[in-house]
């Protein structure tokens, strides 16, 4: 009975003083709404990251110029870094591989920066746009796992023949084509659509009868570019894959042994392996590495399977959410400090209040309960507050944003409410305590 008097007294003291429970609460929310949010987006990163290198295949294994660093233990370990060296892998070794037994597909990359003009016969002008230009194989949307958004992937017959062929990111067909789509909206325009009201726009918008249908098949396949000045045929646009780490909007696609002769380079940037099986890839791995060592007497290269690069993503996204954990277990730290002087100035500013309640009767006890009971709901729904914030911002996000989603697993949720509630424990004994001690002559004599 004396804890429900004490609680219903804390509240009717809250109530009491709105404004400044408002502003104390801030610091509370701030915190929580911190802790949900870094949370969300240091695992949102992790599964995103985890999830595209996941999908490549825990055997493959992904050849590259120069040499990883071992850790104190004598191991390989990307986080140790890799030497410097400039790249010296050839497309000898993509044949050298592809003649191992267990392998099941070979990607070579080769990756520089690119130009692409497009000049219809409507344009005094050429569109031009920068990308990223790839030289790769036939099997690169197996390795990236993306689709074609329209036309398709040359094949390996014409890689082979080294045609002059490209499959295009999203965002370069689309830059290309802006332009024209512009110049062809003037011409293609409807005379009585103009003459309607806004509302008659809108709603037509809507049920979907303003589509302009010779606007909607705007393409290049099949039409002619220039790459690097030479003529090439567009075959295929990709998907949109603007997610985190890995996009494909901004490549420009050709076969590997084109590229080469396009851009006069000599070596390959990496290359990717897939085993036929996850059984015995280590004995893969040392045929690969004996396929390549043929061109390279001195081993200035290395092979990273799958496992090792999610094993460093894990442990660097580890660290990552401990710093963020550190970071927000300050700001409630220092939230709380906050509320506590706030509680001290209320039990100064409560000195009367304090002493005519001892005078009338109540014990140093139910004093105690009172303002104890004040700070850990002044907390509690500071945090409530803050934990409702940041989940809508999550929801927000996850509605809005595409390049990562956010995650909030039960364990961020427990470790806010728990870490409000156990703050409010913590920074609400010392001011009960200052206000159970107060003597009732003392206190009435307070001014």
């Amino acid at each position: 009975m004396r804890l429900v008097t004490s609680f219903k007294l804390a509240l009717l003291g809250l109530w009491a003083n709105k404004f400044r429970v408002l502003l104390s609460m801030l610091g509370i929310v701030i915190g929580v709404f911190a802790v949900i949010v870094l949370s969300a987006i240091a695992l949102g990163v992790k599964d995103t990251v985890m999830k595209q290198l996941g999908g490549l295949g825990a055997e493959q294994m992904m050849i590259m110029p120069g040499r990883v660093l071992g850790d104190d233990t004598g191991n390989l370990n990307l986080l140790s870094g890799v030497s410097g060296a400039p790249s010296t892998l050839t497309y000898n070794d993509v044949v050298e591989i592809e003649k191992v037994e267990s392998v099941e597909s070979v990607t070579p990359i080769l990756e520089t920066v690119g130009r692409i003009d497009y000049k219809n016969s409507k344009q005094e002008e050429a569109s031009a746009v920068e990308g990223m230009l790839i030289g790769t194989s036939a099997t690169y949307p197996e390795l990236m796992h993306t689709g074609l958004d329209e036309g398709r992937f040359f094949s390996m017959e014409e890689a082979e023949g080294k045609e002059r062929v490209v499959v295009l990111g999203s965002h370069i067909h689309s830059t290309l084509m802006k332009e024209r789509l512009t110049e062809q909206e003037i011409q293609n325009e409807d005379p009585g659509e103009q003459k309607q009201k806004w509302w008659q726009r809108l709603f037509n918008w809507l049920i979907g009868t303003s589509v302009n249908a010779e606007e909607a098949k705007q393409t290049l396949v099949g039409k002619e570019v220039l790459i690097q000045g030479e003529p090439f045929q567009v075959v295929g646009v990709l998907e949109s894959q603007a997610t985190l780490g890995m996009t494909t909007d901004n490549s420009i696609l050709i076969p590997v042994q084109t590229a080469l002769e396009v851009t006069s380079m000599q070596n390959l940037t990496t290359i990717y392996v897939q085993p036929n099986g996850v059984d015995g890839v280590e004995q893969v791995e040392k045929a690969v590495y004996s396929a390549v060592r043929v061109h390279h007497p001195e081993s200035d290269f290395s092979i990273v399977k799958q496992t090792e690069m999610l094993e460093a993503i894990d442990k660097v996204t580890e660290i990552l959410q401990v710093m963020l954990l550190g970071i927000t277990a300050t700001a409630l730290l220092i939230s709380g400090v906050g509320i506590m002087n706030v509680m001290v100035m209320s039990v100064r500013e409560r000195t009367r209040e304090i002493g005519i309640r001892k005078a009338l009767g109540a014990t140093t006890v139910e004093i105690l309960y009172q303002f104890f009971f004040e700070t850990l709901l002044l907390c509690t729904l500071g945090g409530a507050v803050g934990l409702a914030l940041g989940y809508g911002f999550v929801q927000w996000w996850n509605g809005s944003i595409t390049i990562f989603s956010l995650i909030i697993p039960i364990w961020v949720v427990k470790l806010s409410l728990f870490s409000s509630i156990g703050i409010g424990c913590i920074c609400g004994i010392y001011p009960a305590t200052k206000a159970a001690r107060l003597q009732p002559s003392e206190a009435l004599r307070f001014e």
